[in-house]
């Protein structure tokens, strides 16, 4: 390597570090404001948080006390973080160790995608232009700050995609292994990683049929049966570690609760509480609500398509593994939503854009010593015909890039002006109800033993300051002091009002009329609006 060349690369690896740092830290400022100071806190951010806080702060400290619906990662990750609270509440409180764990996600997530487009020699001012254009779309860079398992699963997706499109073009085993254990971690904070990792298969299957790189390690002997060894082989060695995980947390379950799929099937999961989820009756409808949604992160997919359809390459093995991948996120959330166990929400259907973007390194690697074929199985174009063909596909697309990430910001800023939309995904949740009830805990009842169900006041726990005082769902002596309040010696409840998903709070589950009706055991203390405070009198 040249001076020039080793002073170029250099350079290039600080702007990457740079970028990197930029990206974290504006993600997590960002993020602190608007928990500190505009109390926007995401629910199932908080929860994760809680989760973190639980295994340290519920005596005694144990793993178990994180729960085991949420996939474990995102709050194991923020267990270190949430031990600071003890120095500085926000840390949980107003859920700043989430903040910092998704903004370092995002700007792995930027660096993952520059050091590819490193390796595949695109022109490192374009790649700059085109990774910070991504970084800073609005709706990636809010999923970034805020804590949320969302901006944490798409480092893995680009991740995994990066890694299988290098993959495709210089044949090195090792990326087989980098995808395995990216999936690995996807499934750690998703499950939708499991049909993102039917599709990572598809590709993979894709590729070594019918890539010519490939054919030497199957073209012997019995070709048919090599190649199936081959498939064999590789699907093996890509799921074996995911399969693994996904094993031990059945096995978990089954030790813990007694019940292997807790996660699947229980009151407080993913399943139990899309019971109250409406969704569409109609093809139609369905078709409509979908596509309201899907198209301002489909906008680069069909840029992809447009340029390919100019350069006739659309119908290549390569352009149908990009479609599988968009697919297989996309229509798992279709089918969720359209069978009623999934709610719908905008951020289910956001995955399309961070997938193209991952392929965008390798697409634009194509327009690199191909020859350009005809449209529909015509004679390749060769020599000054296919130059001018590539010449204009590569212009076309890197002017049509950018644009479609502008085009994508403005689609979207169509679809919030739905107030529905801005509530389930911008403004989410703020807890003035719950930090009211925490006052008045830390002011009225500093000392007293009070039981609540966390599934739906975890945002209290986080704002309580005795916070030993509480008896919460994990803690060891929980499911007795539900069964027998007088007897635990609990001298308050706090029961959330039995609706939607509330209906699943362990004490609304075992007294179904305690909070309408109240007890002979307790009186009503304060009606906070959704919860209500009793007071234990034996």
């Amino acid at each position: 390597m040249t001076d020039n060349k080793k002073r170029k690369f250099l350079s290039e690896r600080l702007w990457i570090a740079a970028v990197t740092v930029m990206i974290f830290v504006t993600e997590a400022a960002y993020g602190a404001y608007r928990g500190i100071y505009e109390q926007i806190l995401p629910g199932d951010a908080m929860s994760r948080v809680a989760n973190a806080y639980y295994v340290l702060f519920v005596t005694p400290p144990r793993l178990s006390s994180m729960g085991l619906i949420w996939n474990p990662l995102p709050s194991l990750l923020e267990i270190p973080l949430v031990a600071l609270s003890t120095v500085w509440k926000p840390m949980a409180s107003r859920a700043v160790a989430g903040d910092i764990v998704s903004a370092a996600f995002a700007a792995l997530t930027a660096m993952i995608l520059l050091q590819t487009f490193q390796k595949f020699r695109i022109s490192f001012g374009y790649s700059l232009l085109i990774t910070l254009c991504y970084a800073l779309h609005p709706y990636i860079f809010y999923y970034g700050s805020n804590g949320m398992s969302e901006g944490m699963f798409i480092f893995f997706l680009v991740y995994c995609i990066c890694n299988l499109t290098l993959w495709f073009t210089y044949g090195t085993g090792s990326y087989i292994i980098k995808m395995a254990f990216g999936l690995v971690g996807g499934f750690l904070i998703r499950y939708e990683a499991i049909p993102f990792a039917v599709g990572i298969g598809v590709c993979i299957i894709l590729n070594i049929l019918y890539n010519p790189r490939e054919k030497p390690y199957w073209l012997v002997g019995n070709a048919k049966r090599e190649r199936f060894h081959y498939i064999e082989g590789t699907l093996v060695t890509l799921y074996t570690p995911a399969a693994y995980a996904g094993i031990v947390w059945i096995l978990l379950c089954l030790v813990i609760t007694g019940n292997p799929l807790y996660f699947l099937n229980s009151g407080y999961s993913n399943a139990g509480q899309s019971a109250f989820a409406s969704g569409v009756t109609t093809f139609s409808a369905l078709t409509q609500y979908v596509l309201f949604r899907a198209m301002p992160f489909l906008v680069f997919f069909l840029t992809i398509v447009f340029v390919r359809v100019f350069r006739g390459t659309l119908f290549r093995y390569d352009f149908l593994c990009l479609f599988f991948l968009v697919m297989s996120l996309l229509s798992f959330h279709i089918l969720m939503y359209w069978k009623g166990t999934s709610y719908g929400w905008l951020r289910y259907f956001c995955y399309s854009l961070p997938t193209c973007v991952a392929w965008m390194p390798y697409e634009m690697s194509t327009f690199q010593n191909e020859t350009v074929p005809e449209p529909y199985g015509l004679p390749a174009r060769r020599g000054r015909q296919a130059e001018q063909v590539k010449k204009k596909g590569r212009l076309l697309f890197k002017i049509l890039l950018p644009c479609s990430l502008v085009l994508s910001v403005l689609l979207l800023n169509n679809v919030l002006k739905d107030s529905s939309i801005v509530d389930q995904e911008i403004g989410t949740h703020v807890y003035q109800e719950n930090l009211e009830i925490a006052d008045y805990i830390n002011d009225k009842l500093p000392d007293k033993r009070v039981l609540t169900d966390v599934f739906t006041t975890y945002n209290v726990a986080l704002n309580v300051n005795n916070f030993q005082n509480l008896v919460v769902s994990s803690s060891p002596d929980f499911e007795k002091c539900v069964a027998d309040p007088v007897g635990s010696g609990i001298e308050y409840l706090l029961v959330p009002d039995p609706k939607g998903v509330s209906n699943y709070d362990a004490i609304n589950v075992a007294y179904p009329n305690l909070y309408a009706q109240g007890a002979d055991w307790c009186r009503e203390v304060y009606d906070f609006g959704d919860y209500k405070l009793f007071q234990v009198t034996g």
